[in-house]
Protein backbone atom coordinates (compact mmCIF):
# COMPACT_ATOMS: atom_id res chain seq x y z
CA UNK A 1 0.00 0.00 0.00
CA UNK A 2 2.68 2.26 1.32
CA UNK A 3 4.95 1.65 -1.67
CA UNK A 4 2.02 1.91 -4.40
CA UNK A 5 1.29 5.38 -2.65
CA UNK A 6 5.56 6.50 -2.99
CA UNK A 7 4.95 5.63 -7.21
CA UNK A 8 1.86 7.39 -7.60
CA UNK A 9 3.27 10.68 -5.57
CA UNK A 10 6.59 10.49 -7.36
CA UNK A 11 4.46 9.97 -10.69
CA UNK A 12 2.59 13.34 -9.83
CA UNK A 13 5.76 15.31 -8.79
CA UNK A 14 7.27 14.30 -12.46
CA UNK A 15 4.76 15.11 -14.48
CA UNK A 16 5.07 18.71 -12.65
CA UNK A 17 8.56 18.98 -13.08
CA UNK A 18 8.01 17.99 -16.56
CA UNK A 19 5.48 19.98 -17.53
CA UNK A 20 7.50 23.35 -15.61
CA UNK A 21 10.64 22.23 -17.89
CA UNK A 22 8.84 22.94 -21.44
CA UNK A 23 6.66 25.68 -19.77
CA UNK A 24 10.12 27.49 -18.98
CA UNK A 25 11.81 26.59 -22.53
CA UNK A 26 8.54 27.52 -24.13
CA UNK A 27 8.37 24.28 -25.67
CA UNK A 28 11.62 24.09 -27.21
CA UNK A 29 13.26 20.77 -25.83
CA UNK A 30 15.68 18.95 -27.70
CA UNK A 31 13.53 15.69 -29.62
CA UNK A 32 16.47 13.16 -27.55
CA UNK A 33 14.97 14.05 -23.86
CA UNK A 34 11.11 13.10 -25.34
CA UNK A 35 13.19 9.71 -26.58
CA UNK A 36 15.04 8.94 -23.75
CA UNK A 37 12.24 7.77 -21.60
CA UNK A 38 11.25 5.12 -23.64
CA UNK A 39 14.18 4.38 -24.41
CA UNK A 40 14.59 2.48 -20.68
CA UNK A 41 12.60 -0.45 -21.99
CA UNK A 42 14.04 -0.56 -25.81
CA UNK A 43 15.80 -4.03 -24.72
CA UNK A 44 12.64 -6.10 -24.25
CA UNK A 45 9.86 -3.91 -24.25
CA UNK A 46 8.98 -4.65 -28.11
CA UNK A 47 7.02 -2.57 -30.72
CA UNK A 48 5.01 -1.05 -28.33
CA UNK A 49 8.29 0.55 -26.67
CA UNK A 50 8.91 2.09 -30.36
CA UNK A 51 5.07 2.93 -30.55
CA UNK A 52 5.75 5.02 -27.47
CA UNK A 53 8.73 6.49 -28.43
CA UNK A 54 7.49 8.06 -31.96
CA UNK A 55 4.70 9.36 -30.42
CA UNK A 56 6.65 11.06 -27.46
CA UNK A 57 9.26 12.53 -30.41
CA UNK A 58 6.00 13.42 -32.65
CA UNK A 59 4.51 15.56 -30.20
CA UNK A 60 7.96 17.07 -28.90
CA UNK A 61 8.45 17.54 -32.34
CA UNK A 62 5.66 19.82 -32.67
CA UNK A 63 5.84 21.65 -29.28
CA UNK A 64 8.05 25.26 -30.52
CA UNK A 65 5.48 26.08 -32.92
CA UNK A 66 3.09 25.79 -30.60
CA UNK A 67 1.78 27.50 -27.33
CA UNK A 68 2.94 25.30 -24.34
CA UNK A 69 -0.67 25.76 -22.64
CA UNK A 70 -2.47 24.26 -25.82
CA UNK A 71 0.33 20.91 -26.08
CA UNK A 72 -0.30 20.05 -22.51
CA UNK A 73 -3.89 20.56 -22.62
CA UNK A 74 -4.27 18.00 -25.24
CA UNK A 75 -3.01 15.17 -23.22
CA UNK A 76 -6.59 15.52 -21.45
CA UNK A 77 -7.53 13.22 -24.65
CA UNK A 78 -5.57 10.13 -22.40
CA UNK A 79 -7.88 9.99 -19.77
CA UNK A 80 -11.16 10.20 -22.50
CA UNK A 81 -9.39 7.00 -24.44
CA UNK A 82 -9.27 5.29 -21.22
CA UNK A 83 -12.18 5.89 -20.10
CA UNK A 84 -13.88 4.63 -23.39
CA UNK A 85 -11.73 1.53 -23.87
CA UNK A 86 -11.39 0.17 -20.28
CA UNK A 87 -12.62 -3.34 -18.91
CA UNK A 88 -15.23 -0.88 -17.11
CA UNK A 89 -16.46 0.78 -20.77
CA UNK A 90 -20.27 1.91 -21.09
CA UNK A 91 -21.17 2.78 -24.36
CA UNK A 92 -23.28 6.02 -22.95
CA UNK A 93 -20.65 7.35 -20.85
CA UNK A 94 -17.88 6.88 -23.51
CA UNK A 95 -20.54 8.77 -26.22
CA UNK A 96 -20.92 11.61 -23.25
CA UNK A 97 -16.98 11.60 -22.67
CA UNK A 98 -15.71 11.51 -26.31
CA UNK A 99 -18.20 13.91 -27.71
CA UNK A 100 -17.39 16.56 -25.22
CA UNK A 101 -13.86 16.49 -25.75
CA UNK A 102 -14.46 16.32 -29.37
CA UNK A 103 -16.41 19.84 -28.94
CA UNK A 104 -13.46 21.47 -27.10
CA UNK A 105 -10.63 20.07 -29.35
CA UNK A 106 -13.02 21.30 -32.21
CA UNK A 107 -13.31 24.49 -30.50
CA UNK A 108 -9.67 24.82 -30.38
CA UNK A 109 -9.08 23.94 -34.13
CA UNK A 110 -11.81 26.51 -34.98
CA UNK A 111 -9.61 29.49 -32.93
CA UNK A 112 -6.22 28.67 -34.39
CA UNK A 113 -8.17 28.80 -37.78
CA UNK A 114 -9.11 32.21 -37.21
CA UNK A 115 -6.14 33.08 -35.82
CA UNK A 116 -7.23 33.73 -32.07
CA UNK A 117 -5.13 31.20 -31.08
CA UNK A 118 -1.37 30.71 -31.42
CA UNK A 119 -0.37 27.58 -33.22
CA UNK A 120 -1.64 26.38 -36.47
CA UNK A 121 -4.26 23.54 -36.73
CA UNK A 122 -1.84 21.29 -38.45
CA UNK A 123 0.59 20.94 -35.23
CA UNK A 124 -2.28 20.80 -32.95
CA UNK A 125 -3.49 17.69 -35.06
CA UNK A 126 -0.10 16.19 -35.49
CA UNK A 127 0.25 16.39 -31.42
CA UNK A 128 -3.22 14.83 -31.58
CA UNK A 129 -2.43 12.13 -32.95
CA UNK A 130 0.73 11.67 -30.86
CA UNK A 131 -1.16 11.11 -27.68
CA UNK A 132 -3.76 8.39 -29.24
CA UNK A 133 -0.15 6.87 -30.90
CA UNK A 134 0.76 7.21 -26.79
CA UNK A 135 -2.47 5.86 -25.62
CA UNK A 136 -2.11 2.71 -27.95
CA UNK A 137 1.58 2.05 -26.31
CA UNK A 138 0.18 1.98 -22.78
CA UNK A 139 -2.89 -0.27 -23.91
CA UNK A 140 -0.60 -2.68 -25.54
CA UNK A 141 1.90 -2.27 -23.02
CA UNK A 142 3.28 -5.06 -21.00
CA UNK A 143 5.57 -4.72 -17.62
CA UNK A 144 9.13 -5.01 -18.56
CA UNK A 145 11.21 -7.34 -16.73
CA UNK A 146 14.81 -5.66 -17.52
CA UNK A 147 15.13 -2.06 -18.32
CA UNK A 148 18.17 -0.43 -19.45
CA UNK A 149 19.93 2.01 -17.25
CA UNK A 150 22.19 2.96 -20.56
CA UNK A 151 19.82 6.27 -21.52
CA UNK A 152 21.03 7.59 -18.05
CA UNK A 153 24.24 8.45 -19.97
CA UNK A 154 22.48 10.80 -22.18
CA UNK A 155 20.46 12.52 -19.49
CA UNK A 156 24.01 13.54 -17.87
CA UNK A 157 25.20 14.08 -21.75
CA UNK A 158 21.86 16.65 -22.46
CA UNK A 159 23.12 18.59 -18.75
CA UNK A 160 26.52 18.87 -19.68
CA UNK A 161 25.59 20.15 -23.11
CA UNK A 162 23.80 23.06 -21.43
CA UNK A 163 20.32 21.45 -21.95
CA UNK A 164 19.65 22.07 -18.66
CA UNK A 165 15.55 22.30 -19.35
CA UNK A 166 16.29 19.16 -21.49
CA UNK A 167 17.53 17.19 -19.25
CA UNK A 168 15.36 18.22 -16.46
CA UNK A 169 12.37 17.07 -19.08
CA UNK A 170 14.32 13.75 -19.98
CA UNK A 171 14.78 12.79 -15.97
CA UNK A 172 11.09 14.14 -14.74
CA UNK A 173 9.74 11.78 -18.05
CA UNK A 174 11.81 8.78 -16.98
CA UNK A 175 11.01 8.25 -13.37
CA UNK A 176 7.11 9.09 -14.63
CA UNK A 177 7.32 6.10 -16.98
CA UNK A 178 9.80 4.08 -14.66
CA UNK A 179 7.15 4.70 -11.97
CA UNK A 180 3.82 3.83 -14.01
CA UNK A 181 5.68 0.63 -15.30
CA UNK A 182 6.29 -0.45 -11.56
CA UNK A 183 2.83 0.37 -10.49
CA UNK A 184 1.46 -1.65 -13.21
CA UNK A 185 4.25 -5.02 -12.27
CA UNK A 186 2.61 -4.84 -8.96
CA UNK A 187 -0.68 -4.39 -10.01
CA UNK A 188 -1.94 -1.78 -9.64
CA UNK A 189 -4.11 -1.41 -12.63
CA UNK A 190 -7.20 0.42 -10.88
CA UNK A 191 -5.14 3.18 -9.40
CA UNK A 192 -3.66 3.86 -13.32
CA UNK A 193 -7.10 4.26 -14.02
CA UNK A 194 -7.23 7.09 -11.93
CA UNK A 195 -3.85 8.36 -12.51
CA UNK A 196 -4.44 8.32 -16.13
CA UNK A 197 -6.85 11.44 -15.51
CA UNK A 198 -4.63 12.78 -12.56
CA UNK A 199 -1.67 12.98 -14.05
CA UNK A 200 -2.76 14.80 -17.23
CA UNK A 201 -4.91 17.57 -15.23
CA UNK A 202 -1.53 18.18 -12.94
CA UNK A 203 0.41 18.85 -16.23
CA UNK A 204 -1.25 21.87 -17.44
CA UNK A 205 -2.54 22.73 -13.90
CA UNK A 206 1.30 23.11 -13.02
CA UNK A 207 1.37 26.00 -15.57
CA UNK A 208 -2.20 27.55 -14.49
CA UNK A 209 -0.80 28.36 -10.91
CA UNK A 210 2.64 30.22 -12.29
CA UNK A 211 1.40 33.36 -13.52
CA UNK A 212 4.67 34.19 -15.51
CA UNK A 213 2.77 31.37 -18.08
CA UNK A 214 0.19 32.67 -20.33
CA UNK A 215 -2.76 30.87 -20.25
CA UNK A 216 -5.49 31.56 -22.80
CA UNK A 217 -8.91 31.66 -21.60
CA UNK A 218 -10.34 29.39 -24.30
CA UNK A 219 -7.27 26.93 -23.43
CA UNK A 220 -8.22 27.06 -19.96
CA UNK A 221 -12.30 26.17 -20.73
CA UNK A 222 -11.93 23.35 -23.23
CA UNK A 223 -8.88 21.73 -20.38
CA UNK A 224 -11.29 22.57 -17.62
CA UNK A 225 -14.81 21.13 -19.72
CA UNK A 226 -12.35 17.71 -20.56
CA UNK A 227 -11.12 17.42 -17.19
CA UNK A 228 -14.63 17.62 -15.56
CA UNK A 229 -16.37 15.19 -18.07
CA UNK A 230 -13.31 12.97 -17.75
CA UNK A 231 -13.51 12.49 -13.65
CA UNK A 232 -17.80 12.38 -14.35
CA UNK A 233 -17.09 9.34 -16.84
CA UNK A 234 -14.68 7.93 -14.40
CA UNK A 235 -17.43 8.38 -11.48
CA UNK A 236 -20.44 7.00 -13.67
CA UNK A 237 -17.76 3.94 -14.42
CA UNK A 238 -17.51 3.62 -10.80
CA UNK A 239 -20.60 4.10 -9.42
CA UNK A 240 -22.26 1.51 -12.16
CA UNK A 241 -19.65 -1.52 -11.49
CA UNK A 242 -20.55 -1.01 -7.38
CA UNK A 243 -24.07 -1.15 -8.21
CA UNK A 244 -23.31 -4.67 -10.35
Amino acid sequence: MWYATTLMVTAAVMVMGAALSSAFAEGDIPLLAFAIPALFFAGSGGVTVWILASGLIGFGAMMPYQPVAISLSLWMILPALVLITGERRNWQVSLLVISVVIAMECGVLALQGDEKLGGAISYTLMQIFCVIMVWVATYFWKPVKKISWWPVALIIALLAGGQTQGAMFAFCGSMLVLALQELQRIGGEQRGDKLCVILPAIAFATIVVFPQFSVPNPVFVAWLLSLTIAWLGDYLLHTENEEE
